[in-house]
């Protein structure tokens, strides 16, 4: 039988017993139907896996008790920033769910003077419909660590999101010269933000600022991907070349 894992932030620790209650403690009795003596595992999306028994089940409490912790220490890779352009529809829900998959650490929704769609204050729980899509993810592919969606933010401001980054890497459908495998042979240490942009392209300007503030143009080559397909093809390439290592 599989055993399932639940990701629990914030977890209440006392006498080697874990309590769970809101909406985990919901999922777990009523919809994993778990009976005393039942085997399930914690994620905390910092690196540690909680193997438990469900100790009791109350109305409103789960008690379960700590079998042991495994810890899976960071990778060596770096870590991925992908800054991207919101898309309609749920081809977004897809992309945060396949790019956790490939090991993305942060998804910055970035606004394009090009951008599609408005985040406005009424569709505000797009971006926890995409944090749970991430959580979800995560537990399914065997993921320790959930990556960090961040509130939607116009271009200018990213900045501040990537502090210390030193690799620094725009994919520009114009770029002829610069491909990815240029920059990834001649990366860095502390990390990487990939910035792709809307479905309507960047405007000039915004490359521009992008070049001024250390972002390298580069290309995947002449085929021309959806918004969608773009960055999952830059992280499959990173976790692959990092594989190797």
């Amino acid at each position: 039988m599989e055993i399932r894992r639940v990701f629990v932030d914030k977890l209440k620790i006392k006498n080697n017993l874990v309590l769970v209650t809101g909406p985990m403690q919901k999922y777990i009795g009523s919809v994993l139907r778990k009976n005393a003596g039942d085997r399930i595992d914690l994620i905390d999306g910092k690196g540690y896996l909680y193997r438990c028994t469900v100790n009791t089940i109350k109305n409103k409490e789960v008690f379960l008790q700590i079998l042991d912790v495994v810890h899976r220490p960071e990778e060596k890779r770096p870590k991925v920033t992908l800054c991207v352009s919101p898309i309609k529809g749920p081809r977004m829900d897809w992309l945060v769910e396949k790019a956790t998959e490939l090991g993305v650490d942060r998804i910055l929704p970035t606004v394009f003077n090009r951008t599609l769609i408005k985040i406005e204050d009424k569709e505000k729980g797009k971006l926890e419909r995409w944090k749970k899509l991430a959580i979800e993810a995560s537990r399914q592919s065997g993921r320790f660590t959930i990556p960090e969606v961040i509130q939607p933010t116009p271009l200018r401001g990213i900045l501040s999101h990537i502090d210390g980054v030193q690799n620094k890497w725009v994919l520009y459908e114009k770029e002829k010269k610069t491909s990815v495998k240029d920059v990834i042979s001649s990366q860095r240490e502390n990390g990487i933000c990939i910035v792709i942009g809307p479905e309507g392209g960047f405007e000039e300007s915004e490359i521009k600022w992008l070049t001024e503030n250390g972002f390298i143009s580069c290309t995947l080559g002449e085929n021309i991907f959806r918004a969608e397909t773009t960055p999952l093809v830059i992280l499959s390439i990173i976790l692959y070349e990092y594989s190797k290592k």
